[in-house]
């Protein structure tokens, strides 16, 4: 006779890190071989290295010690990564998850499936914050420009 199923058990269970393979965000289809990728992207200590430099990076700028952006150092891209910065972001993710949940759970009761209807209103929520990142962009982009004409020798 087959045995019982064992009933499942409650709560969450996760596994040790040693056994979680480091994702590649790079496709299965590619012809990289793992050393192209490695020289490229570098291997995880060197993100780690990376992530340490910006870490150190932002607590040099929140002390005052680096304050002026120059060709090693922005400030460009570290506001949403700390302080109030983060706090603005993270509830921004939050209203637009909410109102698609929100959307969703009317479309449940009134049981109709509108997946385009879910990304017009995920969209007109993010609508202000890709302005803003637009914005930014633009003004890299200027100042990149400027620098590139500044910078060359006639």
């Amino acid at each position: 006779m087959d045995d019982p199923p064992e009933p499942k058990k409650k709560g969450v269970g996760f596994r040790s890190r040693e056994s979680i393979e480091q994702v590649r965000r790079i496709s299965r289809y590619s012809n990289y071989d793992v050393e192209e990728i490695e020289a490229y992207w570098g291997d995880g200590n060197d993100h780690k290295l990376r992530k340490q430099e910006l870490r150190s990076a932002v607590q040099e700028w929140q002390a005052g010690r680096r304050m002026s952006d120059n060709l090693t150092f922005t400030t460009r891209g570290i506001m949403d990564k700390i302080g109030e910065g983060k706090q603005i972001k993270k509830a921004n993710r939050e209203r637009a998850r909410q109102a698609v949940m929100d959307e969703q759970e009317l479309q449940d009761q009134e049981g109709i499936i509108d997946d385009d209807l879910l990304a017009e209103i995920y969209t007109a929520t993010t609508v202000n914050s890709k302005k803003k990142a637009q914005n930014e962009a633009m003004a890299v982009r200027e100042e990149v420009d400027a620098f590139g004409t500044n910078g060359k020798s006639s």
